[in-house]
């Protein structure tokens, strides 16, 4: 069972069916090339199913950690109960997800390959590689990885119902990955199986950005989220789960270096000079971005030609930002004002790790809103999580509004293109849950570094209610302090 031809410096070929099932036959031609070819380079050989997804930070640590000679590692499984008696094996072996061996281990097994092979009493390849390890290693079991492997057993579809794992007829394991894995996947070294294309982008974005989506309540045990508060909203009489970790803030946020625009019309552009002088005495030099009027929207939605328009604006806008590779965005409306303290208070909030630590990191990312329109029953939400939160900023909850001014992160920029692509019947303000459901960390600077001109007649959504425009009313109903804030000139307050 030599090598037949190298396909390329990392891949190659072996004299055995590909496509067996099981793959009893790959499996020991896998073990016979190390031991031929590269038992004295390596200290440890990883062997992995093609359906496993490979954590490799994780199994690094882990095999930086091995101190042993003789090593069988893996996910520990004692076969089948109607099989165990013809194994003739009285110790666990690994699953053949993924495992562990060491040199000194395929040194005692490596030369008896051959009569392995020609003495298989079962259907499974793992189980006849540990009958061989056991046979001529001495009694070796196998020993439980000391970062995970995690097999996928069931999943969740339909909001919270359980869907288990199944075999086909070549008893293969057939299940859909989760959308929102349990925390204890992302701990994990090794995570099994991964049946589709897409479930590895999948897992491997989240766990490249660090997402903590919402979860099930099957897989919510010893797990985390980014947003507790959304988290309970969702399912609510379960117990509370914790806020994941932040990223660690690696040096002092530079307000000089942010990209701002203002999203305007043409003929406002005389009236957002005040705001661009208002800013660029804090440091922040704004841009304007010309947005649309969404005339005749298709019949099939119900939103207004204001409320579309925004929608086709922002998709502009983050198509231009992908296309620039913009770092991070500051985003606002041309009604927005400032805290007379702004820079102040953003330097703090950017340098805090809970609160601008994913902005600033590079391989996290999120959404920082530096004001909202919460109104009473947004408030009895975030209220009920005031004690757990402490400190610059809040996760925000499902009905938290107010898209007038907000920090992006570049990592949300395609999720948040996908969304608008394919939305045709939601409002803008929804982005927010939506990338906190995804996983993304979404809070809200408390308090608000930004508020909105109430007074500005809005072109996205009209309000006949005089208590909408009224500056005291609704500064109450949102905790503005308005001497706190820069009353800009254009401004009614």
């Amino acid at each position: 069972m030599n090598v037949q031809a190298f396909v390329s410096p990392n891949i190659i070929t072996l004299s055995v069916n590909d496509n067996e099932y099981p793959p009893i036959n790959k499996t020991f031609a896998i073990w016979s090339y190390f031991f031929e070819k590269h038992l004295w380079n390596y200290d440890y050989f990883v062997v992995i199913d093609a359906d496993t997804y490979v954590n490799v930070e994780q199994l690094s640590l882990m095999l930086k950690q091995l101190n042993c000679r003789e090593c069988y590692i893996g996910f520990p499984a004692i076969g089948q109960s109607y099989e165990r008696k013809n194994l003739d094996l009285h110790v666990p072996y690994c699953l053949g997800m993924g495992y562990v061996i060491s040199r000194d281990t395929l040194l005692r097994f490596g030369p008896h390959i051959n009569t392995c092979q020609m003495s298989t009493v079962s259907q499974h390849s793992d189980t006849e590689l540990g009958r061989c390890i056991y046979r001529y290693g001495n009694g070796l079991a196998c020993t439980r990885a000391t970062s995970p492997f995690e097999r996928v057993m069931y999943t969740v579809i339909d909001k919270n119902k359980i869907a288990w794992v199944k075999h086909n007829a070549r008893k293969q394991l057939q299940i859909d990955f989760p959308e929102s894995p349990p925390t204890s996947f992302f701990r994990a070294a090794m995570i099994h199986p991964l049946k589709k294309p897409q479930f590895f982008y999948q897992f491997h974005r989240q766990i490249s950005l660090g997402l903590r989506p919402i979860l099930p309540s099957a897989f919510t045990t010893n797990s985390c989220v980014a947003n507790p508060v959304i988290q309970q909203e969702t399912y609510p009489r379960r117990k509370y789960i914790p806020e994941c970790s932040s990223p660690q803030i690696k040096q002092s946020f530079n307000i000089n270096t942010l990209d701002a625009y203002v999203i305007t019309l043409p003929s406002h552009d005389e009236h957002i000079l005040e705001l661009t002088k208002a800013f660029y005495q804090h440091g922040i030099s704004v841009k304007p971005f010309h947005a649309e009027i969404g005339h005749n929207p298709p019949i099939t939605t119900k939103l207004t030609s204001g409320v579309r328009g925004l929608l086709l604006t922002m998709t502009r806008f983050f198509e231009m930002a992908l296309a620039r590779k913009l770092e991070r965005v500051l985003v606002l409306e041309d009604d927005a004002i400032p805290h007379r303290h702004f820079a102040f208070h953003f330097r703090n909030l950017m340098n805090d790790s809970r609160c601008g630590g994913f902005m600033q990191d590079d391989q996290s990312g999120g959404v920082l809103m530096l004001g909202a329109t919460v109104w009473p029953a947004g408030w009895r939400i975030l209220d009920k999580s005031k004690k757990r939160e402490r400190g610059l900023c809040r996760n925000i909850g499902t009905k938290t509004f107010g898209s007038f001014a907000a920090l992006f992160h570049r990592n949300t920029f395609e999720p948040i293109l996908n969304w608008l692509n394919t939305n045709t019947k939601d409002p803008y303000d929804l982005i927010f849950r939506y990338l906190a459901r995804l996983g993304y960390p979404v809070r809200l600077a408390m308090p608000n570094l930004i508020i909105t001109d109430v007074t500005h007649t809005s072109l996205i959504a009209e309000h006949n209610d005089e208590s909408f425009h009224n500056a005291s009313y609704r500064a109450h109903i949102h905790r503005w302090n308005l001497k706190d804030y820069m009353f800009i000139k254009y401004s009614r307050f």
